[in-house]
């Protein structure tokens, strides 16, 4: 969460005198961006205040990325599933703003407590991977090589099985010590990865128990691939090469088509473009949260989305 005091809106604008949601916008001299605005105010009965504050230019596209990626219910992917690639991103960046927009969208677009949290936990994992493979400077070639073999291990083990995974109570064994888990994790994955062995011995069974029980486990609330996709589009805009190939080869292993693949990647540059924009144009968060509420009330997303 975004603790840091937001400067006074008046001090970094004070040339600045944005319209009241009700008053009427001067017209620019571009057509396109006052065919925006008029879309804006015919969807959400107002302009959000923050779009006052963007550069004129900026408008027309991002209004019509909005509309037709992130809100549109004709993609690859569930509204829901956006949302929480969106509060995935937002939870890591950390990005308060954006966190309680995707928020707002995901509750309104049905998903549970449950699936939020298993999608923090998702972003929270791949970091933490992240960071120790970046840091340990793993040879790149040789971590694409034991991830390719712990995906032919692990479908194999799946077509062995006919598709039905292990008991709900494999997946959430506590470990005692460094040896028992390594001896789990090479049943589990067909091998013990480098980036395992680099980890020190006395955090790895409690760090190897959070990655089996949430990322690894078929009985969570968010399926494999939905999980998979939330971990590339965490991965894609850390960056990290490392999670990118291990998450992209998991989510192809577990169904997820190109176009769902890069539509993720999508939805996190878009959710990394807003927060560069909220806190560049130093949004107060009270005065966001209404704006949120407003563009998220049930006529707006409704307009969006049809």
């Amino acid at each position: 969460m975004a603790t840091d005091r937001q400067p006074d809106k008046q001090s970094v604008n004070k040339e600045v005198k944005p319209l009241s949601p009700s008053s009427q916008r001067p017209p620019s001299k571009w057509k396109a961006v006052d065919e925006a605005f008029a879309e804006m105010r015919q969807t959400f009965g107002a302009i959000p205040e923050f779009a006052k504050y963007m550069t004129e230019e900026s408008i027309p596209g991002i209004w019509a990325e909005v509309k037709n990626l992130s809100f549109s219910s004709n993609t690859a992917l569930e509204s829901k599933l956006k949302n929480l690639i969106g509060i995935s991103v937002a939870a890591q960046i950390p990005c308060e703003m954006l966190g309680y927009f995707e928020y707002t969208r995901s509750v309104n677009n049905g998903a549970t407590p449950q699936e939020q949290a298993e999608a923090c936990a998702m972003a929270a994992i791949t970091r933490h991977w992240s960071t120790v493979l970046n840091g340990s400077q793993m040879e790149k070639d040789a971590f694409k090589k034991e991830a390719e073999q712990i995906m032919s291990y692990v479908k194999q083990m799946m077509d062995k099985s006919g598709g039905k995974p292990p008991a709900a109570e494999a997946f959430m064994v506590k470990f005692s010590n460094a040896a028992e888990t390594y001896k789990d994790i090479e049943k589990t994955l067909g091998l013990i990865p480098k980036f395992f062995l680099l980890f020190p011995e006395e955090g790895i069974a409690g760090a190897w128990s959070e990655f089996k029980a949430v990322q690894l486990n078929p009985h969570t609330s968010l399926a494999a691939k939905q999980k998979e996709l939330i971990g590339i589009a965490v991965a894609a805009q850390i960056p990290c090469d490392y999670c990118i190939t291990f998450h992209r080869l998991a989510a192809k292993l577990n169904g997820a088509t190109d176009r769902e693949i890069q539509e993720a990647i999508a939805i996190a540059a878009l959710s990394r473009h807003w927060s560069a924009l909220f806190h560049g144009m130093q949004l107060d968060l009270a005065t966001f949260k209404k704006d949120a509420d407003l563009m998220l009330n049930k006529s707006g997303e409704k307009r969006l989305t049809s």
